[in-house]
């Protein structure tokens, strides 16, 4: 019993010296700070924030722009400013649009995915987003995506919003010629009505296609609301504009943008899609040929090995044995196209093989629609023919 008591005592003294000196571990004075309340709080509770001025810097005070309501049709604009106060050189570099119908512009140029400019320490850069209400009435979501150099913004998304809405109307709101033989002329014809105004006047037109506004001839005429057989709700005002194509020997699919000016306050500028065809003795077939749309459109295709497309174009009717066909152009120069041989068929039949090619080693890149890069192109001319053009639209992406 008196051997026990003192191994007691010495097992009790070491136990309250180890508590004690965990206890100490555990609050160590130095890891601690006085909070706003008192009571301690850890000094590593929050990080050092990172300098917000060095190096280059992008600032958009608002990168979203709601324009309210906009009239179908028309056209608005809206400038982005993005600064940069930091002390080093801001690299933005345009990257893509969610549509061909928005055109971006950077420091006062229209421009195309891959532009960049530079913003200079404490100065700023403006980014101008145009856009074309072709979309029917409703909400309305476009913009336009950005890099930058400055790696806590490094990407930057410029979009412009709001609904699109109809107090002037277009009926129909497109151009849409049915096929137009070589020799022939085509028509079609659409209502400007409004609903508000008394009065509807075209003050001038314009195609943003030279070569095709030269083929096309248009007709502008009131319309009496009283009389005429127009939709209901009957319109305040309305005119009617009409437009003839005459082809000039060009087969293929035709395709651009009809503007209008007018005097209406709030559709000062209405924009119509043109489109249509022509057919001709010259015809193409083929893999990957829609011969409805006037389009060759590609399989996807890998930089590394490239992609070869054979096609035959035929040459109809009495003048098949004297025409000469060729490759006028090609859009973009990546895109390769070759005739060869031509080979008699018969009195009133001649064909010739087309290779188009997108050579191994292209870069990467997309032209497949409207939204998507644009189109590729190929005209083929004719020589002694009444038709002296081919065009073919090209669709075509190549992945790195």
């Amino acid at each position: 019993m008196n051997r026990l008591l003192p191994l007691t005592v010495v097992s009790l003294l070491a136990g309250v010296g180890l508590g004690a000196a965990l206890g100490y571990y555990d609050a160590r004075p130095w890891t601690f700070h006085a909070s706003a309340d008192g009571r301690p709080a850890p000094r590593d509770e929050a990080p050092q924030e990172p300098d917000a001025t060095g190096g280059a810097v992008a600032e958009v005070d608002e990168p979203i722009f709601n324009f309210d309501k906009m009239e179908r049709g028309t056209e608005m604009r809206h400038e982005f400013e993005i600064r940069n106060p930091g002390d080093k050189p801001l690299t933005v570099t345009f990257v893509s649009h969610t549509c061909k119908c928005t055109k971006v512009e950077l420091a006062g140029d229209e421009v195309e995915p891959g532009a960049v400019v530079k913003v200079a320490p404490g100065k700023s850069a403006i980014v101008a987003l145009e856009w074309q209400a072709k979309v029917p009435a409703g909400p309305f979501r476009h913009g336009g995506t950005f890099t930058t150099s400055d790696p806590r913004n490094s990407r930057l998304e410029l979009i412009v919003e709001g609904d699109v809405v109809e107090s002037t109307t277009l009926m129909p709101a497109q151009l849409l010629f049915d096929p137009i033989a070589v020799g022939e002329t085509g028509s079609q014809e659409l209502l400007v009505m409004a609903y508000v105004e008394p009065e509807v006047i075209i003050e001038s037109y314009e195609f943003d296609d030279p070569e095709i506004a030269e083929r096309m001839d248009v007709t502008i005429e009131p319309v009496d609301v009283d009389v005429d057989e127009l939709p209901e709700p009957k319109p305040s005002a309305a005119v009617r504009v009409r437009a003839t194509y005459s082809p000039a020997g060009v087969i293929g699919r035709f395709m651009t943008v009809l503007h209008l000016k007018t005097n209406l306050k709030k559709a000062p500028e209405l924009v119509v899609p043109v489109f249509g065809s022509v057919r001709g003795d010259v015809s193409i077939f083929g893999d990957g040929w829609i011969e409805q749309q006037g389009l060759l459109r590609f399989p996807p295709v890998t930089s590394s090995t490239g992609k070869t497309v054979k096609l035959a174009v035929n040459v109809r009717g009495e003048q098949s044995s004297s025409t000469e066909l060729y490759i006028a152009s090609v859009d973009p120069p990546e895109l390769q196209a070759t005739l060869g041989k031509p080979k008699r068929l018969g009195d009133r039949l001649t064909t010739y093989p087309l290779e188009v090619t997108i050579p191994k080693g292209t870069r990467a890149m997309v032209r497949a629609g409207e939204d998507h890069g644009g189109e590729g192109e190929i005209v083929i001319g004719a020589k002694n023919s009444d038709a002296p053009e081919l065009r073919m639209r090209v669709h075509f992406t190549v992945m790195p």
